[in-house]
C-alpha cells in the first residue's frame, strides 16, 4: 500500500508532467497558428481595386494600386501582384515589369480601415509613352483582377509588395 506522502509525490509528479506536456502542446499549437493567416487570403471578390498616379520622390513617376476591402471583409495578402499586363483597349501593350525579390514580402491584413497598396515606379514620361487604359493582375495568393489605369506609361516598371499606404 502507498503511503500518503508517496502518493502525493506521485500525484504531484504526474500533474507537473501533464502541465509541462500540455504547455508543449500549446506552444506547438501557437507556432502552427503563427504560420497560418489570421484571416483568409484575399480573393478578387473581397476587394475593390483602383490605380492612381501619385507624386514620385525623384524624377520618375509613381503609381499606386490600392486594394480596399469590401464592407465586412478582413483578409490577408503576402507579396506583390503577379502577371501585371497592360492593355490599350483590347490590345496588350509591351511594358516590362520588374517584380520584388521572392521572400521579401510580409503578410498584410486588409480591412475596411486598412487598405493595401502596391506601388509601381516608372521612369519619367518620354515623348512617346505607351498608351494604357487598363491593367490585369493576379493577387499574390491567386485570382485575377482588372483595373482602369490612369495614364500612358514608360517601362521598365518596378512593382512593390502589397502593404500599408505610405504618406
Amino acid at each position: 500500500m502507498l503511503s500518503t506522502a508517496k502518493f502525493r509525490r506521485i500525484a504531484t509528479a504526474t500533474a507537473l508532467s501533464a502541465l509541462v506536456g500540455g504547455g508543449a502542446l500549446l506552444t506547438a499549437g501557437a507556432a502552427a497558428a503563427a504560420d497560418a493567416p489570421e484571416y483568409p487570403w484575399c480573393t478578387p471578390g473581397d476587394l475593390t481595386v483602383s490605380a492612381a498616379e501619385g507624386h514620385a520622390p525623384d524624377d520618375g513617376r509613381l503609381f499606386a494600386i490600392t486594394f480596399e476591402a469590401k464592407p465586412g471583409v478582413s483578409c490577408e495578402v503576402e507579396g506583390a501582384p503577379s502577371s501585371l499586363i497592360f492593355f490599350d483597349g483590347e490590345a496588350q501593350q509591351p511594358v516590362e515589369v520588374v517584380s520584388p525579390e521572392p521572400g521579401s514580402a510580409e503578410r498584410y491584413t486588409i480591412d475596411e480601415q486598412h487598405p493595401g497598396v502596391a506601388y509601381v515606379s516608372a521612369p519619367p514620361e518620354s515623348s512617346d509613352p505607351t498608351p494604357v487604359t487598363t491593367a490585369q493582375l493576379n493577387l499574390p495568393q491567386g485570382g485575377g483582377i482588372n483595373v482602369d489605369w490612369p495614364s500612358a506609361i514608360d517601362g521598365p516598371l518596378h512593382l512593390g509588395n502589397i502593404g500599408p499606404a505610405v504618406s
